[in-house]
C-alpha cells in the first residue's frame, strides 16, 4: 500500500519533491516577491488571488466550517463582515457611551514619530504623543484645542484692521439705513395709501369719461348744425358787407351833404340869434318933426302904424326910405338914425340885442 502523503511513481508531474517527500517543493518565479516599502510600477507580476463575484451577498458553503471563496462586488470589492457579539463587542451605536480601556473596534492607527515615506507609498497617520492628529499645511503648524491660532504676516494684520474699521463704518451705515428704512417704510405706507385713493379716483373718472363721450356725441351733433348755421352766417355777412360797402359810399355823401347843412344850421342859428332883442328904443321922429340919432346900431325897426321910414343905415346909406310898411311888420335893418324927413309911419320902435 502506498504512503498517502507520498506521490507514485506515475505522477510524472510531482517528481520534485523535498528530500524527506512529504510536501512539493515549488520555486518561486522571480518578479512576484517585493520589498517592504518597494514602490509600485506598471506591469508588475504576482500571484492572483481570486473571489467570486457576487452582487448581493449570500452563503455560498455548505454547512460552517466548510471552504469557501472570497466574495467581492462587481468593482472587486471584498466583502467585509465586522466581528460582534459579547463584551469584546466591536460594533457601537451612534452617539453610544464609550469606555476607554474596556470597549473595543476597529481603530484607525496612527504613528507618533518621524517616518519617511516616498511618493506613492503607504504610510500610518501622523499624530503627537497625546493622540492628536498632526496636520502639516507646508509650512505653519495649526493647532487646534478649541482655539485656532494663526500666524499672519505684518501685511495680513494690516489689511485685518483695516477690515475691522471697514465693518465698523458698515456697521454705522447700516445702523442709519435702518432709520432711514423705518421712514421710508412709513413714506411707502402713506404713497400706498395715496396710490389706493387714486386708484378709486381713476375709476371715478373712467365712469365721467363715459358719461363725457356720450355727451361728445350728442355735442358731435350739435356741433354740425352749429357749423351748417355758421356757414349760413358767414353768406349773411358777405351780403351785408356787400350792403355796408355801398352804405359807406352813400355815407361819405350823407356826410358832405350834413356837412353843409351843418354850416347852414349854423347860419340860420346865428340869424335867428339876431332876431332875438334884448334892447328897445321907442322912435320918436315923424315927418315935419326932428331927426332921431339912435346912439347905437339897432338891428330892427317895429312899425306900430304902417307907413314909410327913413333910415341911415349903420354900414352905408342916409336917409334911405323904405316905403309902405304894414301895421305890425319888422323891418331886419341896421340903422344908426330915424330921420323925420320922408318918415310917415308912427309908433315905431327900434330893436337890437
Amino acid at each position: 500500500m502506498a504512503v498517502p502523503y507520498k506521490y507514485q511513481a506515475k505522477e510524472v508531474l510531482n517528481k520534485v519533491l523535498n528530500s524527506a517527500e512529504t510536501a512539493l517543493q515549488v520555486d518561486i518565479v522571480s518578479g512576484a516577491e517585493y520589498a517592504e516599502d518597494s514602490a509600485h510600477t506598471s506591469a508588475d507580476t504576482g500571484n492572483f488571488v481570486l473571489g467570486v463575484r457576487n452582487d448581493t451577498l449570500a452563503a455560498l458553503g455548505g454547512a460552517d466550517g466548510d471552504y469557501v471563496p472570497f466574495q467581492m462586488n462587481a468593482s472587486g470589492a471584498l466583502y467585509v463582515e465586522i466581528s460582534s457579539g459579547g463584551s469584546s463587542d466591536a460594533v457601537h451605536v451612534d452617539d453610544a457611551a464609550f469606555t476607554l480601556g474596556t470597549h473595543k473596534g476597529m481603530m484607525m492607527m496612527g504613528f507618533a514619530g518621524t517616518q519617511s515615506v516616498n511618493a506613492n507609498d503607504a504610510g500610518a497617520i501622523a499624530m503627537e504623543t497625546d493622540g492628536s492628529i498632526h496636520i502639516h499645511d507646508g509650512g505653519n503648524t495649526i493647532t487646534v484645542d478649541g482655539t485656532v491660532t494663526a500666524n499672519l504676516s505684518a501685511t495680513d494684520n494690516a489689511v485685518l484692521d483695516a477690515m475691522v474699521v471697514d465693518l465698523a463704518a458698515m456697521e454705522v451705515l447700516l445702523t442709519a439705513a435702518n432709520v432711514d428704512h423705518a421712514a421710508n417704510e412709513v413714506l411707502l405706507t402713506g404713497i400706498d395709501a395715496d396710490t389706493n385713493a387714486i386708484k378709486v379716483d381713476m375709476a371715478a373718472i373712467e365712469v365721467l369719461l363715459t358719461a363725457a363721450n356720450v355727451d361728445h356725441a350728442a355735442n358731435e351733433v350739435l356741433l354740425t348744425g352749429i357749423d351748417a348755421d355758421t356757414d349760413a352766417i358767414k353768406t349773411d355777412m358777405a351780403a351785408i358787407e356787400v350792403l355796408l360797402t355801398a352804405a359807406n359810399v352813400d355815407h361819405a355823401a350823407n356826410e358832405a351833404l350834413l356837412t353843409t347843412i351843418d354850416s347852414d344850421t349854423n347860419d340860420t342859428k346865428n340869424a335867428l340869434n339876431n332876431m332875438l332883442y334884448g334892447t328897445a328904443l321907442a322912435v320918436t321922429a315923424v315927418h315935419g318933426g326932428s331927426d332921431h340919432a339912435l346912439g347905437a346900431t339897432y338891428e330892427a325897426f317895429h312899425i306900430g302904424v304902417g307907413g314909410d321910414i327913413s333910415l341911415d343905415c349903420a354900414t352905408s346909406g342916409t336917409n334911405i326910405v323904405f316905403k309902405n310898411l304894414a301895421s305890425g311888420q319888422m323891418l331886419p335893418v341896421r340903422a344908426t338914425v330915424v330921420n323925420a324927413t320922408n318918415t310917415t309911419a308912427t309908433n315905431i320902435v327900434a330893436l337890437k340885442a
